[in-house]
């Protein structure tokens, strides 16, 4: 089983957001699905109506509502995002994110 990781899922949406933005994506779309499932769609353009890139993270039963190891990858796994990118968008989001490697 996947450990949890100290970040917090509004701080990975937020670096989803900026990184698809900056890798030229029309839009994100994320929300709660059931239970801790969350989803992420990435849109191609403004004007699409069926996302390019669907996936799904699971998260902590936590206040803070942490993502896992493995849901973390997905974001550079499922994407054209690299992952020093999404780490340094991470890190630039919030200063206690410095120590991720």
């Amino acid at each position: 089983m996947s450990k949890p990781t100290n970040i917090e899922l509004k701080d990975y949406c937020k670096a989803v957001e900026l990184c698809a933005e900056n890798r030229g994506y029309g839009y994100v779309k994320h929300g709660p699905k059931k239970g801790s499932v969350y989803s992420f769609e990435i849109f191609e353009d403004k004007d699409a109506v069926a996302p390019a890139i669907i996936w799904h993270i699971h998260t902590a039963h936590s206040k803070k509502r942490e993502i896992y190891v493995d849901d973390l990858k997905k974001a550079w796994e499922r994407t054209a995002i690299p992952r020093e990118d999404f780490i340094s968008t991470l890190r630039s989001i919030k200063k206690k994110y410095q120590n991720l490697k």
